[in-house]
């Protein structure tokens, strides 16, 4: 039979058994690798060698191929290019099997677990291949893609299987003239069919039987390299993400402890706990202002830190919680471990696990006892702020016509020996003595005051706050002036538009401390809405500053600081406004024209006109 000498690989000679008396093949198995074989010579094949046409020549042909083929092995075991490898194997075949030109295509998987096709060429330039497609599962290249078997043909164009599929029926134009055709599958271990080895020459029948066995020898070569390639890419592939993984670890280690810092130095409450409401957790503050150490807290219920009142309230928390909702901004109680009650706002969240499930919730504890206490405080400072602008108000209400009552004292002191007189004035200090008396029930709350109510005209008002200062602006220097021109009558509040006037006065006197000019106008006028009165008080006083125009209807605001308490205008504009009325005014500092002008416009239909009985408006008529 034959003689090995073991160099590290392993070869076997068989004799066809179906052509018994003809020459002897030699087969390559899939696993051989550096032996030499040294045939014995009645087994050895004889046929046409390049070298001699001998029988020593047969010999050593077949030698060089065992040789090409355990080469080509150790070249494809030992390179780790996937290029370089199918080169190799490219190479080894064509020189193996007397080809003109060979081809291997094969499969590629990029990172991104895509497949797609590459090719080696031999024995031919790449450019002949550069213009034709990829080939297609034809029937002619069925079995090689589909790793069924090999195909050896002496002249592929008269192969049944050939020509059958559109488009080219065949070859393409510029095709290489391919007649002899031999085709083996590249199949890893796994069955998988990783691409296929494609021989051919322009002559016919140049592929022998064994060509096969030499070209499946490699292909198994060239699959097990291929496979190597692969396992080795994917192993550094899977190092790579181990690498990224321990690295997103450490990331997330350092972020986790970031937020555990973040937490446990935070001045509020945060906490954790199950849909059970048990306590998961309890950073530092939970401990400093609740009272509860984390080893007393944990595992107990939520319930622990809640007043029984509101336990309710806590179910319902719970229940939202296990819904996916969050809470933000919600106010309610806590208790302490001394047994105080914190005010507190809520902020909390569901805490999902890695499939997106609710498993917990996490919780903000905001402490608001001191806000809530400091607003306490500044609720009870507002109170008594609005007790002393009251009491402001009321002293400045009942000072006017306590002022006006000193006047008309005045008056019947000088006027003693006038009787007439005396009891005019003596009528004007009851008018306003009434006043008085009415502000002080009203501010008790004692009654509404409807009763106040009259039909009267503004001229009427004017004359008597007139008749109540003339003589003060008569004796200061003040020159009044005055043109009564309406006589409409309006359904007022008496005790407040006398008020509002009188605080006009006031101001204007209070403007001309040397004397001067005070102008006193009424008349009517037409509006869109309907007829109104005008009343304008102007004086010669010396103007109020551009600064002050947008605050002088401010409560408080004042500019006669020793005698004056920044409530007259603001006063007077609320009861305008209140008859549905409006107030305004000019004013210029020049001076060579300096004094202000206030006017108050009234429609004859206030708002009261509806309060006012049908009886008393015509007995107010008829009076």
């Amino acid at each position: 039979m034959g003689v090995f000498r073991h160099e590290n690989a392993a070869a076997r000679p068989f004799r066809d058994t179906q052509q018994q008396g003809k020459r002897s093949r030699i087969s390559i198995s899939d696993q051989i690798s550096t032996s030499r074989f040294l045939p014995e010579p009645d087994s050895v094949c004889l046929h046409r060698s390049p070298l001699r046409n001998d029988g020593m020549g047969l010999l050593n042909s077949d030698q060089r191929k065992l040789e090409l083929v355990v080469q080509s092995g150790l070249l494809l075991a030992k390179n780790l290019d996937l290029q370089a490898i199918v080169q190799a194997a490219t190479d080894a075949g064509l020189e193996l099997c007397g080809a003109q030109f060979g081809a291997l295509f094969y499969n590629v998987i990029d990172d991104q677990g895509e497949r797609y096709s590459l090719y080696t060429l031999s024995g031919v330039a790449r450019e002949k291949f550069a213009k034709f497609p990829m080939p297609r599962n034809t029937d002619v290249f069925a079995a090689t893609f589909e790793g069924t078997g090999i195909v050896r043909s002496a002249d592929i164009t008269k192969d049944p299987r050939y020509g059958h599929n559109a488009p080219f029926k065949g070859m393409p134009d510029g095709h290489l003239p391919v007649r002899s055709y031999l085709a083996v599958p590249v199949k890893a271990s796994s069955g998988e069919v990783l691409g296929g080895l494609f021989y051919g020459h322009e002559q016919v029948g140049i592929f022998e039987r064994d060509c096969e066995d030499l070209l499946g020898a490699v292909a198994a070569q060239a699959a097990a390299a291929i496979e190597n390639v692969r396992l080795r890419e994917q192993l550094t592939r899977k190092i790579a993400d181990l690498e990224k993984s321990k690295l997103n670890l450490m990331n997330v280690a350092g972020h986790v402890a970031a937020l555990a810092a973040i937490v446990e130095s935070s001045d509020d409450v945060i906490l954790s706990k199950d849909l059970q409401g048990r306590i998961t957790s309890w950073n530092q503050a939970a401990a400093q202002i609740l009272g509860f150490t984390k080893e007393e807290m944990i595992g107990r219920p939520i319930f622990d830190l809640v007043p029984e009142h509101l336990h309710e309230e806590e179910k319902a928390i719970l229940g939202r919680i296990r819904n996916g909702e969050k809470l933000e901004n919600y106010e309610t109680l806590r208790l302490t471990k001394d047994g105080r009650t914190l005010h507190v706002d809520l902020g909390i969240s569901p805490i999902r696990d890695s499939s997106g499930a609710v498993v917990g919730a996490s919780s903000i504890v905001r402490d608001l006892t001191r806000r809530k206490n400091i607003e306490k405080a500044l609720i009870q400072a507002e109170k008594l702020a609005a007790a002393g602008r009251m009491a402001a108000t009321i002293a400045h209400e009942i000072n006017n016509p306590l002022e006006a009552v000193l006047n008309l004292v005045f008056l019947i002191r000088s006027n003693a020996a006038n009787s007439s007189q005396v009891l005019a004035y003596a009528e004007d200090a009851e008018t306003e003595l009434v006043r008085i008396a009415h502000l002080a029930r009203q501010t008790l709350g004692f009654y509404r005051e409807h009763s106040a109510v009259a039909l009267i005209s503004i001229s009427t008002l004017v004359a008597d706050v007139l008749r109540i200062y003339g003589p003060r602006c008569k004796t200061i220097g003040i020159r009044v002036k005055t043109s009564l021109n309406s006589e409409a009558r309006l359904v007022l509040r008496t005790g407040e538009m006398m008020q509002a006037i009188s605080n006009l006065i006031i101001n204007a006197i209070y403007a001309m401390p040397d004397g001067g000019d005070l102008n006193v106008t009424v008349d009517d006028l037409v509006q869109e809405d309907g007829p109104a009165v005008r009343l304008s008080i102007k004086d010669t006083g010396c103007g109020i500053p551009y600064h002050d125009h947008a605050r002088i209807f401010e409560p408080f605001f004042t500019t006669r600081h020793t005698i004056g308490t920044g409530i007259g205008l603001f006063i007077a504009r609320q009861f305008v406004e209140g008859h549905g009325g409006t107030i305004e005014f000019e004013t210029s500092t020049d001076p060579s024209e300096h004094g202000t002008c206030f006017s108050i416009v009234l429609p004859q239909q206030t708002v009261y006109a509806d309060v006012l009985p049908e009886s008393q408006l015509k007995t107010s008529a008829r009076s």
